[in-house]
This record gives structure tokens, sequence and C-alpha cells, in this order.
């Protein structure tokens, strides 16, 4: 793809976003601030659920807490508008056809709460409580409550974006990056590395912990490369030369 469409996209792109941002910025200001009036409600119920009680040690950590919790949580409920902006960008670069358009708004907004939902329901919960089963008589958690929100906020708005990794990777395809033919040759790396990035994120040690990102991970890896097979074979754009050439769709027999 030549650097002028580049340009000329993003130019068309900031245009449309000057238009809109007369109407969006200040609903968007109203959203932050109503979200942040009930966000002290939504951390007591945190509190609650993990049986924990939060500290402070600052003077000003509970309102910087309350209002790094309350962006997170504008960036989950506000994802969908998110996500349309991006993809509408996509669309200027890769004009798709308008079912496929609505299929790719619609899985993207499935995945990302699916990733939120399975952090949420699931690896935190066990993270937290592993962490936790540390303390002794003597030595009682006094969990503090700006590194519960940073902790809290990496982990839901990570697993919402890696689970997003089917759609990057048919992204990837689209604009003949990848091919998944040749990717899907080197499953034993991807399964490692795999394994490796599932224990740096998760928040534990044990296998248990690792295996519940690992799992879902080279599974998610798995279905975005079913679906650049898919994308090979058919043609989603409006432009037909933007079509992966057929020499390209299959690995030669020598490989």
């Amino acid at each position: 793809m030549k650097r002028s469409h580049w340009v000329k996209t993003l130019k068309k792109f900031i245009i449309l976003l000057k238009s809109k941002g007369l109407y969006i910025l200040p609903l968007a200001l109203v959203s932050y601030l109503l979200i942040f009036w009930f966000t002290p409600d939504i951390l007591q119920y945190l509190q609650q659920r993990f049986n924990q009680k939060f500290v402070f040690f600052g003077i000003t950590e509970p309102i910087i807490a309350v209002l790094k919790f309350s962006l997170t949580l504008f960036i989950i409920i506000f994802f969908p508008f998110v996500y349309l902006g991006f993809i509408s960008f996509i669309q200027l670069l890769l004009p798709l056809r308008k079912n496929f358009f609505y299929l790719i708004f619609l899985l993207g907004i499935l995945f990302f709460y699916s990733g939120i939902f399975f952090s949420y329901m699931i690896t935190l919960p066990y993270g937290i409580k592993f962490l936790i089963s540390f303390k002794t008589e003597s030595l009682e958690p006094s969990i503090s409550l700006i590194h519960f929100v940073n902790f809290f906020s990496f982990f839901l708005l990570a697993f919402g974006i890696i689970f997003e990794l089917p759609l990057i990777l048919a992204l990837l395809v689209l604009l003949r990056v990848l091919n998944p033919y040749k990717v899907a040759r080197y499953r034993k790396e991807i399964f490692f590395f795999t394994v490796v990035i599932s224990a740096i994120v998760t928040p534990t040690p044990d296998a248990i912990n690792m295996s519940l990102l690992a799992i879902p991970l080279y599974a998610l890896i798995e279905v975005g490369l079913i679906l650049g097979k898919f994308l090979c074979r058919i043609n989603i754009l409006l432009v037909d030369n933007q079509r992966v050439p057929p020499q390209d769709k299959l690995p030669s027999p020598e490989a």
C-alpha cells in the first residue's frame, strides 16, 4: 500500500474527527463525570467481593485512584464507540463490504467483553486469592488502593485487548503482512511463546493460573489463523485487487 494512500486516509479520518468532535467531547466529559460519581461505590463493592480492606498512604492517593479507575470504566463502557472509530479508519484503508464491516464490529465487541469477563471472573479472583494466601498470623495484608486500581485495571484492559487477537491477525492478513498458512507451520514455536507470555502476564507463578491464560491465548491464535485462511479464500473488500494472490494461499509442497 502506497504511502500517499496512508496520508490521504489519515487526512480523511482527521477531518471526520473534527466534524464529530464538537459532539463527542462534551458527551464524553459528562459520561466520565457520571462514572466518576459512582466509582467509589464500585470500589467498595470490589472491596467486599475480594474480602479485603483498602488503605491509602498519601493524601492525594484516593482521588488519584478514583480518577484512574473511572478512566478504566469509561474505556470499558464506551469501548464499542472507540472500536467503531478504529474500524472506520480501517474502512478508509481497506474498504470492506458492508455486511463484513458489521460482522467485524460485532466480533470485536464480543471478543473484548469476553476478555473482560474472563479476567474478572477467573484470572483476577484466583490470582488475588493466591497472592493473599502468603499472609500469616503475624503478617496481615494491607492493600493500597492505588496499587489495587493499577493491578485490577491493567488485567481487565490487557485481557480485553488480548482477546482481540483473532481480529488483529485477520487485519494483518488483509494488509498482506501475514500469511496464515505459513504461520500455521510454526505451531510449536507459537505455543512456546504463548506459555512464556502467559507466565509474564499472569499475576501468580503457579501453573494453574498460567494455564488459564495460555490455553485461551493459544486458542485465540488458532481462531485467528482459521479466520485468516477464510479471508484468503474469499474477498471481503470492495476492491478486488486487494485479495491475497492464489499462489500465496497455500505453502509450497517443498516447504
